[in-house]
């Protein structure tokens, strides 16, 4: 029978692993977010040489969070069929400023040195909209990715960016029904390079997932955007693009395949290529393809290669950072160590089991943590303090089976609680993003902007207004 003073050690153990987890989990989620020093990327394989495009202007089109298996509405494939068909690497992290940046820059996110998070940046290097005088941006919210990576001119004005601590209600409203005609204004100018920034399918994916019926609507409404912005100048080397997909539930920032590998469109085929080739490439490739398009010359340290030489010569998974063999050898010390400490200190002895039983039990119900799917701090916690009581109980009466009695206890207790928990906080979570805004109910209401004839703020036939403040997720 244990004693009172053993449970009371258990609990004091119990208590002080589940502080130490939540501050490492601040701590290590800080630190993971944070920028690096640059690192240096290894050239990418050499295909054949192949002269570069004919200068002309350059309309790109970044459709935020849409994942390659769903990038196959009408739009995305007659615009690959008139050229290009890529499976485009967009690096890691799968994160919309670091992959912008490095579209923009011809440099991996590794080189750049910069981390999983859309937080602003002094000045990139090598941007190719720095470069060419009258480049235009016009986005549906999160104008500092834009300026960021190079863009002088962007639409809208902070006050109308939902994601802007000081933006104005009113002026958000406007902005989600004037956003498809501003984008298409810019589109046939006679501006050198013109980017149009797609959100509401990210938006959708991480409200309720890829399978939800927000996120087809989302797909097919940017998908009808993308015709109509095309149409309005075919002349142009068109780019269309994704910068990461998501996961079934939604969620991205990790180098998950599915998320890491997007689909593009490029139109005219450059030379050495035809019209509806397929080909594999990385983002940097095409980053220097729409440098040759504007004759900017590249940065010194930039590997990016021509796109057909580029699809003659496939260089799968070569601009994801590789950790050292020290890296992996301190922490596999570090995690030795703790486990040799616990189990010489920590009486009852059997009780430094509980943190591995814990995160067992919550990997196999919430999954290995990523950066795309971060578990919430309470699911090891939970998992932990019932398997605790269980690891005891199992022990006494079923010897070395105690553990995966204990881990199923857990693992239940999770399950049941996991969907109440993630529906109530994430319901929090919007209503309080929403009050922060100051956008009711009534200003976010319609179906994206197809022009489907329905009164919004924008007026009779004009887009309802779709725009959904978010924290960053981008």
């Amino acid at each position: 029978m244990i004693s009172a003073r053993q449970a009371a050690a258990a609990v004091v153990a119990m208590a002080v692993s589940a502080a130490v987890l939540v501050g490492a989990r601040a701590l290590l989620g800080g630190w993971l977010m944070s920028d690096g020093l640059g690192a240096a990327q290894r050239p990418l394989r050499a295909g054949p040489i192949t002269p570069g495009p004919r200068r002309q202007p350059v309309r790109v089109i970044v459709v935020d969070g849409l994942t390659a298996a769903d990038a196959t509405t009408p739009a995305w494939a007659a615009l690959c069929r008139r050229g290009l068909d890529l499976t485009v690497d967009v690096g890691f992290p799968t994160k919309s400023l670091p992959v912008q940046a490095v579209l923009w820059s011809g440099l991996t996110q590794q080189q750049l040195g910069l981390g999983p998070s859309n937080a602003p940046r002094p000045r990139l290097p090598a941007l190719v909209p720095a470069q060419v005088p009258g480049a235009r941006a016009v986005v549906q919210a999160w104008t500092r990715i834009a300026r960021a990576v190079g863009f002088a001119e962007v639409e809208p004005g902070v006050e109308a960016d939902p994601v802007e601590t000081g933006a104005d209600p009113a002026a958000v409203a406007a902005w989600a029904g004037a956003f498809p005609g501003a984008a298409r204004r810019a589109v046939a100018s006679r501006a050198p390079l013109v980017m149009v920034h797609i959100l509401d399918v990210d938006q959708a994916a991480h409200h309720g997932g890829r399978a939800s019926a927000r996120y087809r609507r989302a797909v097919a409404d940017a998908d009808a955007l993308v015709a109509t912005l095309v149409a309005a100048r075919p002349d142009a080397a068109w780019v269309l693009v994704a910068d990461h997909g998501h996961r079934a539930a939604g969620g991205h920032g990790d180098a998950e395949r599915s998320i890491r590998l997007v689909r593009a469109c490029v139109t005219p085929a450059p030379p050495g290529a035809h019209a509806g080739q397929r080909g594999a490439v990385h983002l940097v490739d095409l980053a220097q393809h729409v440098r040759s398009l504007l004759g900017v010359a590249a940065h010194p340290a930039a590997v990016g290669r021509p796109l057909a030489s580029a699809m003659a010569a496939p260089d799968p998974d070569a601009t994801l950072p590789r950790p050292s063999r020290a890296a992996a050898a301190v922490a596999g010390g570090l995690a030795l160590l703790t486990a040799l400490a616990a189990l010489r200190w920590l009486r009852p002895r059997w009780a430094a089991l509980w943190l591995p039983v814990a995160l067992v039990a919550s990997a196999l119900v919430a999954g290995v943590p990523t950066l795309s799917a971060r578990p919430a701090p309470w699911a090891p916690l939970v998992a932990g303090a019932c398997a605790l009581p269980a690891a005891w109980a199992c022990r006494r009466r079923a010897g070395a089976l105690w553990l995966v009695a204990a881990v199923g206890v857990a693992g239940a207790v999770v399950a049941a609680w996991r969907p109440a928990c993630r529906r109530r906080w994430s319901t929090d979570a919007r209503q309080r993003a929403l009050s922060h805004r100051g956008i009711r109910d009534g200003e976010r209401g319609g179906r994206g902007w197809a022009g489907r004839g329905r009164r919004s703020a924008g007026g009779p036939g004009r887009a309802p207004t779709s725009m959904r403040p978010i924290s960053d997720v981008r």
